[in-house]
């Protein structure tokens, strides 16, 4: 048969839209924003590598079987800028071919993380070059003129070094990675500065003395009445100008309110933003895969890099630039309602890049706030199997197999009412929420009660004082709130999580852990009675539930076990 340059050029031109088809993107459904890889919504089960794991390729081969054994689906690995570009202008990509290469053997996904200007605010992971060059590389710098370990980022020189570097790398995955193992892109690490909350270098105090940039006004326009409380607030305290220097719009920089120096820290968001928001963006144009940034997390006692991704500021990071897709916390507390609330508002999209072994953490994000997904840090090291650390990390391997095996059932109720979670610790011992005609009530699976109301028929044979909701919380003073001291800190116990999927009116299915589910219907329905029809124990299987043990007789309730991930199909009658 005759193969004709036209079919072959036909054939070519299909190859080549398939593949550009088929690069990892964010869709936006039902108000939820899912993450496809391969055509399909995907939920990043992941694991963050500890900092110079993928600088020893050897110790980076070993990795990759271990992430799969843990039901990992996807790696954060690294790139590092002065590893990439040792000399100015000549790039080594061994390291990066030899991350792709390992995790698609098992394969695993890569969001790969560049390690450029900052990397835990500092600039480390900068080449020599760059270092020994402050002349030309500006550095931070405070009041008496002393000079941090870290590029200013109103430099341009600093910026459009950083750009090349990363802009060569996304044009060699594009050329290597045709399988789209790497699916997103980190770019940098939780940028700012503990030591100040402003750069004093001569470029920053021209910024700062001068007019605010007009995208930033445009979107304080755009958004009036949704801003960030703080942020509103401010702007509203200054009589909503638009025409001025950042203190004459948002008020001066004082230590006074929550938030100390406000206004310093937004400007610092801005161009913070606006270097990485650049680089990201001369990537894209090469690569277009998702990409974010991540931050860490403010705390009250002011320990924290000023200027760095947190909610208070993250308006100025949305006004900076949107070539970022999203911005993520790094999650080192078990205080999840307030910190993914503050992470969502204004329509963030979540994902945990880095958290403690905490898998109540992916649970709950995923199941309550549609995240794409959660990734504890340090997931190679001796430190996760420490005595202190295994239950949490059996609990996180057998979360990540179940979420896996319905991932199909609960990414099509992403933004849907339908799907809900629950989580409880030490301080938040209870949680109501309500799905379709019930009120369920989620209490610790730890302590004793039954996980029914078996309704107006035990009224109507006079026995109303019988007892059968779940067990009023107990009454603690001064009850401290437990948190882990940073990756490898202690875990609080009666930590649980489930998501729950209402199936149809009167069936649920349950996955989670340490969490016992009191059912009743919501106040104005009318029944006689209301019970279990089957409690069934089992898995999903291509996401359909498929039953391995009944649950009845003294054991017919929802109560799922707090050492162990249980998958459950509730089916409740009522008349």
């Amino acid at each position: 048969m005759k193969i004709t340059i036209r079919f072959l050029t036909l054939l070519f031109a299909v190859i080549s839209f398939t593949s550009t088809a088929q690069l990892p993107y964010l869709k936006k459904e039902n108000g939820a924003v899912k993450l496809m890889v391969d055509g399909k919504p995907f939920i990043i089960l992941g694991g963050e590598l500890h900092n110079s794991t993928g600088s020893d390729n050897a110790a980076l081969q070993r990795v990759w079987k271990e992430m799969k054994d843990l039901h990992l689906n996807t790696v954060l690995a690294y790139a590092y800028w002065e590893l990439l570009e040792p000399v100015e202008g000549k790039y080594n990509f061994e390291l990066v071919d030899a991350a792709i290469e390992g995790a698609k053997k098992e394969n695993l996904k890569i969001v790969l993380v560049w390690f450029g200007s900052w990397k835990s605010t500092a600039s480390t992971y900068a080449p020599e070059w760059v270092k020994t060059n402050p002349q030309r590389f500006q550095r931070y710098t405070l009041e008496n003129g002393k000079t941090l370990e870290i590029l200013s980022p109103f430099s341009e020189e600093n910026r459009n070094a950083d750009a090349k570097a990363y802009t060569a790398l996304m044009q060699h995955l594009k050329e290597v990675d045709k399988q789209h193992t790497v699916i997103m892109t980190q770019v940098e690490n939780e940028p700012g500065c503990f030591e100040n909350y402003r750069d004093l270098s001569p470029l920053a105090l021209k910024a700062w003395q001068s007019a605010i940039p007009d995208d930033m006004i445009n979107y304080l326009k755009t958004n009036k009445g949704k801003l960030f409380p703080a942020l509103e607030k401010a702007w509203a305290d200054n009589g909503y100008k638009t025409k001025g220097t950042w203190e004459e719009i948002l008020g001066k920089s004082t230590e006074q309110g929550e938030y100390k120096h406000y206004t310093e820290e937004l400007f610092m968001a801005y161009h913070y933003s606006k270097y990485i928001n650049y680089i990201t963006a001369e990537g894209r144009k090469q690569h277009d895969l998702p990409a974010f940034c991540n931050g860490w997390l403010y705390n009250k006692r002011g320990f924290y890099p000023h200027g760095t991704i947190n909610p208070h500021v993250l308006d100025a990071y949305r006004a900076g630039g949107r070539a970022l897709d999203f911005y993520s916390p790094n999650v080192y507390t078990i205080e999840y309602d307030e910190l993914f609330d503050a992470y969502t508002f204004g329509g963030n999209t979540l994902f945990i890049p880095e958290s403690s072994l905490m898998p109540a953490g992916a649970l709950y994000a995923i199941g309550k706030y549609n995240a794409l997904g959660f990734a504890p840090f340090g997931i190679d090291g001796e430190r996760m199997k420490s005595k202190e650390n295994i239950n949490n990390l059996n609990l996180l391997k057998s979360t990540y197999q179940a979420v896996s095996q319905m991932a199909g059932t609960i990414t099509q109720n992403y933004g849907s009412e339908k799907m809900k979670a629950v989580y409880l610790n030490p301080v938040k011992e209870s949680q109501e929420l309500k799905m379709g005609d019930y009120k369920l009530v989620a209490t610790s699976s730890r302590k004793p009660g039954f996980s029914i109301d078996f309704g107006k028929s035990l009224e109507n044979e006079g026995k109303a004082k019988m007892s059968f909701g779940p067990p009023t919380s107990e009454t603690k003073e001064d009850k401290a709130k437990a948190m882990p001291a940073g990756p490898f800190g202690a875990l609080p116990e009666d930590i649980g999580s489930a998501i729950l999927i209402q199936n149809a009116a009167d069936e649920f299915y349950v996955v989670g852990y340490g969490v016992k589910l009191h059912f009743e219907l919501k106040e104005g329905i009318k029944f006689e009675h209301l019970g279990f029809l089957s409690i069934e124990e089992g898995e999903f299987e291509n996401d359909k539930f498929v039953a391995t043990k009944r649950w009845n007789g003294d054991e017919q309730k929802a109560s799922l076990p707090g050492d162990k991930i249980t998958t459950l199909k509730i089916r409740l009658y009522r008349f």
